[in-house]
Formats: structure tokens, sequence, C-alpha cells
């Protein structure tokens, strides 16, 4: 009896033992298959972008020197965007997302500062899979298919926002998106902890639209009338008007509950461009695109000149704004470079800052001396050279 019994306690020490020799190596295992996948995923996120610190490096200082240098005739933007955008994303535990609506003419860089703010909060700036553009003529052309685009555009955005709580948004044409469609982004901007699991009170949603275009510019012409500086004006004096609009003109903003519950943070206008910052716009163009020769240029009244009037102003009597803003800068002061470019070196039908320019002085000593074609000559382009002499 008692050899039995040894024996039933000695099977039973055995049969504890085998249980936490169990548990032990189901442990080892399991821990041995978290670690695994821990490291496969950092070592996926040393080749692929991921939503980590070394993927959302921002400079601000950099994005502020942007907005001053590069934004022109938009002193709005440079005060009240660069604040709003730096204090939600210092905010460890916002209520809700960011929100911002431009508005304002075309041409008045509404897309240029949308860019910028992407380029400064991303390592990989704006081409970074953490920035969405939706465009109202390329992804939502047909107003009778609202309700597929809504799904289409609510599943995107949550498959963003699962890869990265700090996306950004860009809904850009949203004047010409159809009516309802963007109820269904409100959810997303509304003060919700999470919407299916994924969390959006970091990230940045941006509305771009034409609407209430007229009005600013009424707004600006008559501060310029009155000997004003546009300067003197305030995001206040324009955010009921903007409101307004947004939200009984045709549009994807019209009717909505985003409007309705006061979900949009900053309506923010971009000002109708005058002639002395279409100036500095061309002076920007010729400073990247044409290095070699842009000083001899932008020194020449008469290129300078030929430039801006080849645009259109209005209002019609004064004509004091630009009717495109910097939008055909490029266009025309390329177009004016290539006149100005001897016709050997334009037989290629291209330009190229291998071509000689010649650029006519039109300073007061030009009444006493006869006219003098002064020509610049650039750093030759040997391909294009070759071309020519074959020519």
């Amino acid at each position: 009896m008692r050899i039995w019994y040894i024996l039933l306690m000695y099977s039973g020490i055995l049969a504890v033992s085998a249980e936490v020799f169990s548990l032990l190596t189901s442990g080892v295992v399991i821990g041995g298959v978290g670690i695994f996948f821990a490291v496969k995923e950092k070592a996926k996120c040393l080749v692929y972008e991921c939503c980590e610190d070394v993927y959302l490096k921002h400079n601000f200082g950099r994005m502020l020197k942007q907005l001053r240098e590069e934004v022109f005739g938009q002193h709005l933007v440079e005060v009240d965007i660069w604040n709003s955008i730096v204090a939600h994303w210092k905010n460890s535990d916002p209520e809700k997302p960011l929100v911002l609506a431009f508005h304002g003419p075309t041409g008045c860089g509404k897309n240029h500062v949308s860019r910028i703010i992407a380029d400064n909060l991303y390592t990989k700036g704006a081409a970074s899979s953490f920035v969405h553009t939706f465009i109202a003529t390329v992804h939502f052309p047909d107003k009778n298919k609202v309700s597929q685009y809504q799904k289409t555009l609510r599943e995107k955005i949550l498959e963003a926002g699962k890869k990265c709580g700090r996306s950004i948004f860009i809904l850009d044409e949203v004047d010409k998106m159809p009516e309802r469609l963007l109820e269904t982004v409100k959810p997303f901007l509304d003060y919700y902890d999470k919407i299916d699991g994924i969390d959006f009170r970091k990230s940045i949603f941006i509305f771009l639209s034409n609407r209430g275009g007229d009005e600013i510019a009424n707004m600006a012409l008559s501060q310029y009338m009155n000997g004003k500086p546009r300067e003197g004006l305030v995001l206040h004096d324009f955010e009921r008007t903007l409101m307004h609009k947004a939200f009984v003109e045709e549009g994807g903003l019209k009717h909505t509950n985003i409007i309705k519950n006061q979900l949009i943070d900053h309506y923010v206008p971009f000002l109708p461009l005058e002639r002395r910052h279409v100036v500095l716009c061309v002076h920007q163009f010729l400073r990247t695109r044409f290095k070699d020769v842009a000083e001899k240029l932008i020194s020449s009244s008469n290129f300078m000149n030929e430039v801006l009037n080849s645009l259109q102003y209005f209002p019609q009597d004064s004509k004091v704004f630009s009717s495109s803003g910097c939008k055909r800068v490029a266009a025309k002061t390329q177009l004016e470079v290539f006149k100005l470019q001897k016709p050997s070196q334009t037989a290629g039908n291209h330009i190229t800052e291998a071509a000689s320019v010649e650029v006519r002085e039109d300073d007061a000593e030009e009444e006493e001396t006869p006219e003098v074609e002064e020509t610049v000559e650039l750093e030759e382009n040997h391909d294009s050279q070759k071309e020519n002499d074959d020519v």
C-alpha cells in the first residue's frame, strides 16, 4: 500500500513539473514571437516610412522662414497659420484635429502654403505617405456618385489614420465638390477620442477653396482705396463672411454639419495679389530657373514691364490686383526670356540656361546715347552647343 502511495505521489510531481515546464516553454515561445515581430517592425522602419519620430521630424523655424520668404502678400498666413500648426503639433493631448479652411482667389498661394506645411512636418516632406491629398475634379468628378465617393473617402481616411495618427489631409477645390460629400468627414473632425479604434486628434485637415474670393477682394480693395495698409486687416475681419459663404453657396461645405457644429478652427483668407507682389513672384522664378542672368533681368525695367503687362488685372478702372495671382508668372516670364535668346539658340524649341540672353538697358542715359544691347553670356551647355553647331 505504501509503495502505491509513493508511486502515486511521484507521478503527481512529474505531472506538475511537466505542466510548469509547458507553461515556461509557452512563455518563452510567446515572448520570442513578440520580440521577433517587434524587431521585424523596427527593421521594416529602416526601409519603409513608419509613424515613428525618425519620420516625424518637424522644422518649425524653416516653415516660418519659407512662409515669410516664399509667400507674398499674405501676412495673415505667416501669423495665424504658423502659430496654429505649432500649437497643435506640440500639444500631446489635443481635444480634436486641427481643421483649417483656406479661402481666396486663384494663384494666391493656398496650395503652396499647404506644401510648405507638409514639407516641414515630415522627414520626407510633402512626399510623405502621411500626406493625403484629395482633389475634387480628379477624385470626385461625378456629382451622381456621392454615396460611392463618401464610402471611398471614409475608407481612405480610416486607413490613413490607422497607419499614422499624425497625418495631414488636404482637400482641394472644396467649392467644386458635390454637396453632402464632406459630411462623411465630419466625425473625423469632431471631439471623439477614437473612431473605430483610431485616434485622429493629432491629425490636420486643410480645406482649400475659391469660395469667398470676391468678398476677400472687395475688403482688400476697400482697404487699398482708403489708403490703409493691407497688413491692417486681421483674421476676425473675414471669418464670419467666409463661414457664411461656404455654408450657403454651392460646394462641398454647403449646409454641412462641419460648419453648423463649428468644427473648422480657422477660416484663413488669401488676399488678391497687387502688382508689387507679382514682381516678387517674377524675381523668385528668375532666381530659381535662370540663376546666371536673374539679377541682370531683374534690373531691366523693360524686361520686367513686358512680363507684368502680359498679365491681367482687376478691377477694370484701377487694375489693382492680378487676376491670376502668381499662377501664370512662370509661363509669362519664361516666354519673355525665350524672346531675348539668339535665334540660333532657340532652334531646339526649348529654353536652356546655356543660351545667351540679350537684355536691353533702359535707364536714364538711354536718351543721350544710342541704344545698346548687352549680351549676357551664360555658362555653356555642351549638348545644347553641339546641337547648335550641327544646325
